[in-house]
């Protein structure tokens, strides 16, 4: 009985620690589980030891010259003496990394100590060499608690911009852009590179799993800030990545330059974009252009379609590249328009007409309306007042069109669709 209780009694808190530190959060590495010996003694007992590192569980894949800060758990009340790390390369090279007195720092929440352990990837590890990391608690009473950990060598992250590195997202040129624009930075990841090794080997390179790819922005020779952060874009493998970069307010009349880190456990990359300077916002032309199409039995059959960059109607011989708005359908009392080429429409809702953006929005702004919303070759069934931001082509030239007049087309007669517009 007496045997009984001075095991219990230095055994109890062993559970206590573990259930504290799972509460944490920190992760456990599983263990047989000892078969019950008649001949225990409390002195060959080793104590509780959990291996982690800082922020979570350990990675699969490390970077040469990469410092990993193992984190070593383990009881106040067993003594621990010192901690030893040794490494095991491919299997073949294996050497004592470094033996550590013990000297951990108290956590009340989980009622530990946690130690934590330099550990440097050797420098001299070629790209997908396995490694294995022992790391053992050796106690007062001279019995020992194995924890280990294996990873592979692997690169850190790599960042090139795509063949075309930045879209201006409103259409418009580098020098047309403005407070509140958009820039779509294209950015290629990892070039080349797989995220494990299969069965079979490969010649590919071997990449770190990016964390997270973190944009800033510098703002003439203000320290840079951070606009927004893509949560775990790769696990390795070659990807690309667009990031849509606002321009900040207040930005017009400066210079601003982007860059982009990827982040890798306990290694980053970087890269930084060509400066651009960020003038006023580009107005509409003052002067409006009108035209018409016409349509029933009477009609000229040149008349149905309208070449909006001529600001002429498009004859029926003409090639449907050049016809930006047809009559595509009609009854007696309604009719619809479209595109017959790559031109492109959205109907501004009664809200955005009644702000009145017709008049006072810039290319900017209408730019970014098209690229943020749906377009369509339809402009669907039209009414007076309604109007459209035009998106002409599929190039970078925009126009702000409003339905002015209609006559339906009924008993035969012929009916008609007046329209004006604004352009760059």
């Amino acid at each position: 009985m007496t045997r009984y209780s001075s095991l219990f009694a230095a055994r109890w808190w062993q559970p206590l620690g573990l259930a504290g530190l799972l509460a944490l959060g920190l992760a456990t590495a599983s263990c047989k589980k000892e078969e019950f010996d008649d001949y225990y003694t409390l002195q060959d007992n080793a104590g509780f030891g959990l291996v982690t590192t800082l922020g979570g569980a350990l990675a699969t894949k490390y970077a040469p010259t990469e410092t990993v800060p193992v984190v070593v758990a383990f009881n106040p009340g067993d003594n621990l003496k010192d901690i030893t790390v040794f490494q095991v390369i491919n299997r073949l090279d294996s050497a004592v990394v470094g033996t550590y007195p013990a000297n951990g720092q108290y956590n009340s929440t989980p009622q530990i100590l946690t130690q934590v352990v330099p550990y440097t990837v050797p420098a001299n590890l070629a790209n997908k060499t396995p490694v294995r990391v022992d790391v053992t608690l050796t106690f007062a009473d001279g019995s020992k608690r194995l924890r280990r950990f294996t990873y592979t060598a692997a690169n850190s992250p790599t960042l090139k911009f795509g063949t075309t590195p930045v879209t201006y997202r409103n259409g418009l040129s580098a020098t047309q852009q403005s407070s509140g624009d958009i820039l779509g930075y294209s950015i290629l990841l990892n070039e080349g590179g797989i995220s494990t090794v299969p069965a079979g080997g490969s010649t590919a390179t071997l990449f770190k799993n990016v964390d997270s790819l973190t944009t800033f922005v510098q703002v003439g020779t203000d320290a840079p800030r951070r606009l927004a952060v893509v949560r775990g874009p790769s696990a390795g493998a070659a990807t690309t990545v667009t990031v849509n970069a606002p321009v900040p307010a207040g930005s017009n009349g400066k210079t601003l330059t982007y860059s982009f880190v990827a982040y890798a456990q306990n290694t980053s990359t970087s890269l930084t974009a060509a400066p651009i300077n960020i003038v006023g916002p580009t107005s509409f032309a003052t002067a409006l252009k009108t035209g018409r199409v016409v349509f029933g039995s009477g009609a000229p059959s040149d008349s149905l379609a309208f070449n909006l960059k001529t600001a002429l109607n498009e004859p029926a011989a003409g090639p449907a590249a050049n016809k930006d708005l047809f009559v595509s359908g009609i009854s007696t009392t309604s009719f619809t328009l479209a595109a017959a080429n790559t031109t492109r429409y959205y109907k501004l809702t009664p809200v955005q007409v009644a702000s009145g953006l017709y008049t006072t929005a810039t290319a900017n702004a209408i730019g970014l309306l098209l690229f943020q919303n749906t377009t369509s070759a339809d402009l669907g069934t039209v009414a007076v007042n309604d109007v459209y931001a035009v998106r002409v082509r599929g190039t970078g030239e925009m126009m702000l069109l409003r339905i002015t007049g209609i006559k339906s087309s009924a008993a035969g007669s012929t009916g008609r669709v007046k329209f004006e517009y604004r352009t760059l």
